[in-house]
């Protein structure tokens, strides 16, 4: 089972990441809203992988990014955004972000391929990618 903590400005997102992840059986999602709300829920819990948006309230997702490192914590990070913008691409890699996926709203495709980026990110020995055979038509 890994854990993830889902942090994004936008509610609407959540219910979808976490029906599709938790459905697929080996993922348990926890929303936060905010930079400063998931700071607190890693005070007193550990997630295998952390996705963040970018647009954030009160700081945006490099700037949680840099307070996440700066507490000490190095659990991978994975940028969830729909901000596609060069720069901040390189700010999140310059921060050492694990990876970054462009969505566009709550596309399918984006949302399979962070699935994907977040088991590999947790260390997944599973040999079959999730939803593989929705994607081939099998």
């Amino acid at each position: 089972m890994f854990t993830i903590l889902y942090v994004d400005g936008d509610p609407k997102m959540y219910p979808i990441i976490s029906h599709i992840y938790e459905n697929y059986g080996s993922v348990s999602v926890f929303p936060a809203g905010s930079g400063e709300e998931a700071l607190g829920w890693l005070s007193n819990y550990h997630a295998d992988v952390i996705v963040s948006g970018y647009d954030l309230p009160a700081m945006n997702g490099i700037e949680f990014l840099r307070t996440v490192h700066l507490r000490g914590i190095s659990t991978p990070f994975i940028f969830f955004s729909e901000r596609d913008c060069l720069q901040v691409q390189s700010d999140a890699y310059e921060e050492d972000v694990f990876g970054f996926i462009v969505r566009k709203g709550s596309e399918r495709k984006p949302i399979i391929n962070l699935l994907r980026l977040i088991m590999w990110a947790a260390g997944s020995r599973e040999t079959e990618y999730p939803f593989s055979h929705e994607e081939h038509g099998t």
